[in-house]
């Protein structure tokens, strides 16, 4: 008996029979079954159609509803994995981060979704038996509302996906100030989109307030000059204590200060050292700065910081170094080598010299690292000098480029997004996006290197000619196969031995970092 049969019931003579459409009677006990094997049917083409749209529609008189159903569904996800995966995944995910490419995936997530519960609903339609019990009818019901909120919940979900990124992307992405030095080289279009543009030089800085707050001193700074071809970098990090720097000939405080920040007269401890210019420019002569200039702190330091290491800085990315806590914990942590005998947690130092009110230590080794000691490690420097702390932070560079896992990311997602949008600002264009996936996936091929601009001059008279010159070499140095990709860590072994060392803390000068070449690979001291 097929179970598209459907029984009818008449009476003759006061008793009940049941016949099909061609006129076989049939006994109660065969009704129970078709019926049986209806909703069965019915049930399994409903979850058809949730497994794929459209599939269940197959077997009813809808079937070509079910085929162009199917069809889309199928031409969609091809489309959409193509773009993906073609050029890297990094890359790919990229695409979908721009403007156009959030606003696509809100479109394609909202209609797709009512689409497939369509689909769901009609093939519910179609196999629903007129004669079924209430029983019957209600189990085809509640699977029916299952199978919707199987799809409804995981498109909500991605639905709420993009409007965080959105509602983060709002606050990240800010605008460059081109009053001064013009814009930065941008990508352009086509397969590669950095074919005009051979370096791109990022200045990434660290501060200690939010990074909607400039009124702040730069805890750290760091230009990420990158080869474009070959995606060799150099990781130069400015010293936050370097006296007499350059302000730029069109910077208003070139006339306060044409020898370079520099101002004895205030005394011992008040001296103008580098991670004061921001807030020499946004509080104490932000009246020298055009109106229409939103930062002149950062804007004056990014120029600064250009004048120093003698390039064009295109790029400066902000991050609150409290929100760098709460981004490596969203992460899911980051793997470091720490080296002997450790990295003291909290403390300071007293005007006598001492170090006092460290709460504990980093362990020794390859370990993974949460968020709060990620952020211990690339900021404590009671138990040595800045140098030592510079060292760590390029460390760290090194492992956050080369631990990237975009599946991790993925599962991720909402924490990372929400701490990215309370903590960074950078003056990328999101819908440049693309292009950047594309320049870090080949960082991870190219040379990382070090540019150890601290060791190589006097911090509080330094030879800024010297600086350059370093590096120049660094940036001009030919790409080498052979040498360590980022985040080729060494063995605990070796790193103990050859990583510059923190000591027991008891002065603030001290410092275990000998002379190192001015240029080295960045992975063989991490």
């Amino acid at each position: 008996m097929s179970t598209d049969e459907d029984p009818t019931v008449s009476k003759e003579d006061g008793s009940t029979v049941v016949s099909t459409r061609d006129g076989r009677e049939l006994s109660r006990h065969e009704v129970r079954r078709v019926r049986s094997e209806q909703l069965r049917r019915a049930l399994a083409l409903t979850g058809l159609s949730t497994i794929w749209p459209g599939v269940g529609l197959l077997r009813t008189r809808r079937r070509w509803w079910g085929v162009a159903l199917a069809l889309v569904a199928a031409a969609t996800v091809l489309v959409l994995a193509f773009m993906l995966f073609s050029g890297g995944i990094l890359t790919g995910a990229a695409k979908f981060a721009t403007k156009r490419g959030l606003i696509a995936l809100l479109v394609i997530f909202v209609l797709g979704a009512l689409v497939w519960i369509a689909g769901i609903l009609i093939t519910a339609r179609e196999t629903s038996g007129r004669r079924w019990t209430p029983r019957m009818r209600w189990t085809h019901r509640a699977f029916t509302a299952l199978m919707v909120l199987v799809v409804a919940l995981p498109a909500a979900q991605a639905v709420r996906y993009v409007a965080v990124t959105r509602s983060a992307f709002d606050k990240i992405f800010t605008n460059r100030y081109d009053g001064r030095g013009g814009a930065a080289r941008g990508p352009s279009s086509g397969s590669d989109p950095w074919k005009n543009v051979p370096r791109v030089n990022v200045l990434l800085l660290g501060s200690d307030a939010g990074a909607d707050r400039y009124e702040l001193r730069t805890d750290s700074m760091m230009v990420v000059s990158i080869d474009t071809k070959t995606g060799d970098s150099a990781l130069i990090s400015i010293p936050r204590n370097l006296q007499k720097v350059p302000f730029p000939a069109d910077n208003p405080l070139h006339a306060v200060y044409p020898n370079g920040y520099y101002c004895p007269e205030k005394g011992a401890g008040a001296e103008c050292l580098m991670n004061g210019v921001w807030v020499e420019a946004e509080v104490n002569h932000k009246d020298l700065f055009p109106a229409d200039e939103a930062s002149p702190g950062l804007d004056t330091t990014r120029e600064v910081i250009g004048e120093i290491v003698g390039l064009p800085i295109d790029y400066t990315a902000v991050i609150d170094m409290a929100g760098f806590q709460q981004l490596v914990d969203a992460m899911g942590g980051v793997y470091m080598n720490v080296p002997e005998p450790g990295i003291p947690i909290g403390g300071k130092v007293t005007s006598s010299g001492q170090v006092v009110g460290v709460t504990g230590m980093i362990k020794p080794g390859y370990q993974k690292l949460d968020g709060r000691l990620a952020l211990w490690y690339s900021r404590s420097r009671v138990a040595g000098s800045d140098d030592d702390r510079m060292r760590r932070q390029r460390c760290m560079v090194n492992a956050l480029v080369s631990q990237t896992d975009p599946f991790k990311m993925a599962t991720k997602f909402t924490g990372i997004m929400e701490a990215a949008g309370d903590n960074i600002r950078m003056d990328i264009k999101q819908d440049d996006l693309p292009a950047f996936a594309e320049l870090v996936d080949r960082m991870k091929n190219g040379n990382l290197r070090t540019v150890n601009v601290s060791d190589s001059v006097k911090h509080w008279n330094p030879d800024y000619a010297k600086i350059r010159s370093i590096v120049k070499s660094a940036i001009e140095k030919p790409h080498d196969p052979k040498a360590p990709k980022p985040g080729a860590t060494a063995s605990t072994s070796s790193a103990s031995s050859s990583a510059p060392t923190a000591s027991t803390p008891t002065t603030p000068a001290q410092s275990t970092t000998t002379s190192v070449e001015p240029v080295t690979d960045t992975a063989e001291h991490c």
